[in-house]
């Protein structure tokens, strides 16, 4: 448990009251069934104890008559609505760190849980953990955030989606509309929800937009495809620190060199190769949102010259990164 208290911002339930108004309800009265109104929920940045929020949630399935309401509102919404999932589609390259992104991030809108992502070998457990002991059994809360996050993971898997491979676990499983039920559905407490999946999932690559991409290196029999994911995440830790050496990275990994060379051939990729991609992420980054030198950036990397840095990143993106802040702006503004 947690001796701060437990809040989320209003923000986060948008989503409902668009849906309460598509159904012919009146959402401002839902909101005041809790004590809230729809000028507190559109002021930026308001939150309230988790408790209004879970009653709320209840009062939503009651008011439509529909004890799944919440959990389609939340496998149906735009997820791009979101904030962290905003930021994690603009940075994230696979599902491991679209993930990993959203469960940082998540921490910034609720302080009323701990978002996890858990690797267990062949399984990944992708939830949320309440950091107290709630005074009603949030199923409709439970209900809309297994649908939000179901809904995370099929839009990226795509046809690659294995009914069989597939465990929900919530506090109340009827509170699941009918197609979520082919799928293995287990009870849980009322602590958290959470999804069981292949852990090779995480290995899928994202284009642009967030959909499935199929690449060379996503192959279903690839060995433990979790490795280049972790292995990845740690790189974007450590590179802005003045740069990584080979010997560096496989230190991360608790690996020498040669070993981890051949650990990264299995995915058709290098040391090297992965270097410079976290190099050039991290410039990237830095270039898009704020107004730091190039020189500053290539110390940040470990560039000694910074004219080094700048052939990298032109070799890698295809531009100097004077011109690709340039273009990222006025592309912006357009």
């Amino acid at each position: 448990m947690t001796d701060s208290l437990p809040l989320v911002q209003l923000q986060l339930i948008v989503p409902l009251l668009t849906a309460l108004k598509a159904r012919g309800i009146d959402p401002e009265s839902v909101l005041e069934s809790v004590g809230l109104t729809l000028s507190a929920v559109e002021q930026p940045g308001s939150s309230v104890h988790v408790m209004v929020i879970h009653q709320f949630l209840e009062n939503c399935a009651a008011a439509t008559n529909d004890k799944t309401f919440c959990s389609e509102v939340g496998s149906s919404q735009d997820i791009t609505g979101w904030p962290m999932i905003q930021k994690a589609m603009t940075d994230a390259r696979t599902l491991g760190e679209f993930l990993t992104i959203y469960v940082t991030l998540t921490s910034q809108v609720a302080s009323s849980v701990m978002a996890f992502l858990d690797i267990r070998g062949h399984v990944a457990v992708f939830g949320e953990r309440r950091k107290f002991k709630p005074l009603i059994i949030p199923a409709q809360n439970d209900g809309f955030m297994i649908g939000l996050k179901f809904s995370l993971i099929e839009k990226a898997i795509g046809a690659l989606l294995d009914d069989s491979s597939v465990s929900l676990v919530v506090s109340d499983p009827s509170v699941l509309p009918e197609t979520m039920k082919r799928f293995q559905v287990l009870k849980g407490d009322e602590m958290g929800s959470k999804i069981q999946f292949p852990s090779e999932w995480l290995n899928t690559q994202l284009s642009a937009s967030g959909i499935v991409e199929k690449s060379a290196t996503n192959h279903a029999k690839v060995s433990n495809p979790s490795f280049l994911v972790s292995f990845r995440m740690l790189l974007r830790q450590h590179v802005p620190m003045g740069g990584i050496s080979a010997e560096d990275a496989a230190g991360l990994v608790h690996l020498n060199s040669r070993t981890l060379s051949r650990r990264l051939a299995k995915f058709g990729t290098t040391t090297a190769k992965e270097v410079l991609a976290a190099k050039i992420e991290y410039a990237r980054n830095i270039l898009e949102k704020s107004d730091r030198s190039a020189e500053d950036i290539a110390f940040d990397l470990g560039y000694s010259d910074p004219s080094n840095f700048s052939r990298a990143f032109v070799k890698s993106v295809g531009q100097s990164p004077s011109k690709y802040r340039a273009l990222h702006r006025k592309s912006i503004s357009e």
